[in-house]
């Protein structure tokens, strides 16, 4: 009887009781043979199927571990270990052994495979004397292979491949069964007891074959159920398995198979039946499927036969295929060659789709088409509109996860897109670069069809006793129409790879483009680079003219700041010198003329009243006693005098511009002597205490006048802080709680560390300064001082005669509260050649 009907969804049910069905871990076998597994290579038998006892005799709980001795004799163990050297065994499937058992022999074909590290020994009851020889295998397929390879179309091909199993199995029906991209099943070519109604046309659900199930369908070629009402026999295990998992049944010909699908074999009225995969580029494309409504047992020989037809079947299903809609694809060819043309003539991907808008749609027999260029979208022929268009293709961009994207239900993925179903029931998208957001989109419309499906496809709900949920199979497959909406005609492999070679050309224009922009890119980075270089060396030659400009400032200050000097110096020293050597002349003379006065006044005791009055006028007992201390003080005062000249001198050097050996203490006293003045007290402050702990220091390798000068700097620097501390009332307390009246200057100088240096420390107790200001004092013409009180080159110059003219150091140790200390450390001995100024 025919229904009708729309099929609506299933409510909200766990129905994946059939996926989640561990088939291959069922711990079970069909009757009709029995299976052992056998550890190697003591051939220790682990486990054993219940049907020991009808089949051999034996109890299978009494042929737990023992050998295989128990059943077969040595001539037989010894064919069996021939075999098991065979890495393949499949190659020498199957073994004939023989079986005394109850004063009879019995024969066995013996099929053997291996599985997690352990043997799987399987016996079926042998039907013939012999193995077929591969010779007369040959000739017993040799006809069927060549009809099959002769096969002009699918078609033809299937319809051959079910004839010819039937015929060498002798099953009431055999049908080719054709999975689609869903996985459901279609009967698209059937041979067929004549009193048997046909299923050819007849479509059957994905859930009919559950996921496991075609992962073992994938894997073994074929499958018989001799009688699919036995009873499943259990396999029995001793204490001394290898695992403690159930054995892994997946390559086991006497596998028990699922409840459920047994139930639906017995629904469908089927005692037997026997599949055949049909394998496809490495996926499971159908089934060749075998009902007998008797039981029925096929022994090894024609089970392998029916085989070997499936797998030259499999072989001829590319080319079978590939020759289908022959015409349709050659017209593909010429709508892409047209499309390449306009490519190859096109700067861009804009101007080819304003080229070849129509190809576009006919390139894959599309009714419309979208076309993306980052936030544009350009339309052609039947497609979603406005907002719509915009969210589709934010979604297709989402799911574009391989290099292509189609479907013949979009509504199944994107139930929005049921507004559109009229437009865009199918949809087909390529990206062709996704750094600059180009796609393109084709659809397809609503194609509404009838859908002959063998009963209801939707599974029925039913209840067990602890009250949960599960699919049954459907008892009744009467024919069962279903109107079905919302999909579009199916995207063909030939126009998916059509899609995909306008992908390629399409890529290679991207490619072209990305290839010129790349092009001109280097050449912009070169023309920046190269603007970059100019632009480095100004700022070099800027860095060069400011040092140099610093250096010159500086030079020039200290050349005539030293030419002063020496200038002075030498004007003094002749006149300082001439009255210094005078000095002690007139103390003689002095002396003399006082020795004489008294001398007179011995043997003159009573001068004349007029001498008398002139002696007490002029004091002269005062004179006699206050010459001597006189020219005393003025030979002091001419020394101290000479002493600073000399110092002016030291300071100078005007004689000394080379490197030689230096005393570090006469240079540092040489530049405190010029500050004295500064360090006196004044109106506005107390005098400024200088400390001085000497080191005993070696003579250091250095040019005299600059390192005088960096000394010269770094007082200055100090007295300047102290000075700004003053005005401020913020000296540092140096680590005490008291407030600090009194300014003071520590000089330390000692020999550093492996005394290839000495160290002059320069630390004064004014507020000190700043991390940031800390960092910048060595940058020429950097300055915290008030205009007209320093332009910020004395430490800049001094880093510089210190650093790079002596491979030096100059550091500074400063916080806001604790002073400034700077460390000046010079080598004992100089490797450094005197830099030449420019």
């Amino acid at each position: 009887m025919d229904r009708q009907s729309t099929i609506l969804p299933l409510a909200e049910v766990d129905l994946t009781n059939c996926d989640r069905e561990p088939i291959h871990l069922s711990g079970h076998i069909q009757p009709h043979g029995v299976l052992l597994v056998v550890r190697e290579p003591q051939l220790e038998i682990l486990q054993a199927s219940e049907n020991t006892q009808d089949l051999l005799g034996i109890e299978a709980e009494s042929a737990i571990g023992q050998d295989l001795s128990l059943l077969f004799d040595p001539v037989q163990l010894e064919k069996l270990n021939a075999c098991l050297r065979n890495e393949k065994l499949k190659t020498v499937n199957p073994i004939k052994l023989f079986f005394e058992t109850a004063g009879k022999s019995l024969e066995f074909d013996c099929i053997l495979h291996r599985v997690e590290e352990v043997l799987i020994v399987e016996l079926e009851l042998a039907t013939s004397q012999e193995n077929l020889s591969v010779f007369s295998f040959y000739h017993s397929v040799r006809a069927t292979v060549s009809k099959i390879q002769n096969a002009k179309n699918l078609n033809d091909l299937c319809q051959l491949a079910v004839e010819e199993v039937r015929q060498i199995s002798g099953f009431d029906r055999v049908m080719v069964y054709q999975f689609d991209r869903e996985g459901n099943g279609a009967v698209i070519a059937e041979d067929k007891a004549e009193k048997l109604s046909p299923f050819l046309g007849l479509n059957y659900p994905s859930s009919d074959i559950p996921k496991q199930a075609r992962q073992l369908y994938s894997l073994n070629w074929l499958r018989l159920i001799p009688d699919i009402n036995y009873q499943p026999v259990r396999l029995v295990s001793g204490n001394n398995a290898v695992t403690t998992q159930p054995t892994d049944l997946s390559f086991s010909v006497l596998r028990s198979v699922s409840p459920i699908h047994i139930e639906y074999l017995q629904n469908m009225g089927v005692a037997a039946s026997m599949s055949i995969s049909l394998i496809k580029d490495k996926k499971l494309w159908g089934l060749i499927a075998c009902h007998n409504y008797t039981p029925k047992y096929l022994n090894y020989e024609v089970r392998a036969a029916c085989e070997f037809i499936g797998q030259v079947m499999s072989l001829e299903l590319q080319s079978k295929e590939g020759s289908e809609d022959y015409d349709y694809k050659l017209h593909l060819k010429s709508i892409q060659t047209k499309i390449f043309e306009d490519i190859s003539t096109s700067e861009n991907l804009s101007q080819v789709f304003v080229n070849c808008q129509h190809n576009l749609l006919e390139a894959v027999n599309a009714k419309g088409a979208a076309i993306v260029f980052g936030e544009k979208c350009y339309q052609v022929g039947q497609t979603p509109q406005g907002e719509s268009l915009k969210y589709l293709t934010q979604w297709v961009k989402k799911h574009l996860t391989k290099e292509i994207f189609y479907t013949d239900s979009l509504t199944k993925l994107y139930p929005e897109a049921e507004e559109f179903k009229d437009t865009a029931s199918g949809c087909l998208a390529i990206e062709i670069s996704p750094t600059q957001k180009i796609y393109v989109l084709w659809f397809r419309p609503e194609v509404i069809k009838t859908v002959n499906w063998a009963g209801n496809p939707n599974k029925p709900v039913e209840t067990d006793e602890n009250g949960s949920q599960r699919l049954s199979p459907r008892k009744s497959f009467e024919l069962w129409k279903e109107n079905v909406r919302c999909k579009s005609l199916p995207w063909k492999q030939c126009e998916i790879d059509a899609a995909l070679e306008l992908k390629k050309a399409m890529i290679n224009i991207v490619l072209c483009q990305v290839d010129k922009l790349k092009k001109l890119n280097t050449a912009l980075q070169a023309s920046v680079a190269r603007e970059r270089e100019k632009t480095a060396n100004l700022e070099t030659a800027m860095s060069e003219l400011k040092r140099a400009q610093t250096q010159l400032v500086q030079s020039e200050r200290m050349s005539s700041l030293g030419q002063l000097v020496a200038a002075v110096a030498y004007e003094v020293t002749n006149p300082i010198n001439f009255i210094y050597g005078n000095l002690s002349y007139a103390n003689e003379y002095s002396q003399k003329m006082i020795d004489l006065l008294q001398l007179y006044d011995q043997n003159y005791p009573s001068p004349s009243p007029e001498i008398q009055a002139q002696i007490e006028a002029v004091e002269l007992e005062f004179i006699v006693e206050d010459l001597p201390k006189l020219l005393g003080s003025m030979k002091v005062g001419a020394n101290r005098i000479r002493e600073i000249v000399q110092s002016l001198r030291n300071f100078s050097r005007i004689d000394e511009s080379e490197i030689k050996p230096v005393d570090i203490h006469d240079g540092l006293d040489s530049a405190l002597l010029i500050l004295s003045n500064r360090l006196k007290p004044k109106p506005d402050r107390p005098a400024i205490h200088l400390i001085k702990k000497y080191g005993s220091l070696p003579l250091v390798e250095c040019y005299a006048v600059q390192i005088n000068q960096v000394f010269m700097n770094v007082l200055t620097n100090a007295i300047d802080a102290l000075e700004e501390a003053f005005v401020n009332k913020n000296l540092s307390p140096h680590g005490g709680e008291e407030p600090v009246k009194c300014g003071q200057i520590r000089i330390v100088t000692e020999v550093c560390p492996g005394k290839k240096a000495v160290a002059i420390r320069i630390e004064d107790n004014g507020w000190g300064m700043e991390e940031k200001v800390r960092q910048k004092i060595f940058e020429p013409f950097f300055t915290t001082k008030p205009m007209g009180k320093g332009v910020g080159i004395g430490l800049a110059i001094s880093r510089e005669i210190v650093v790079e003219q002596h491979g030096g150091k100059l550091t500074c140790i400063s916080a806001p509260g604790e002073g400034t200390e700077l460390i000046i450390e010079i080598p004992l001995s100089q490797t450094h050649p005197k830099p030449v100024v420019k």
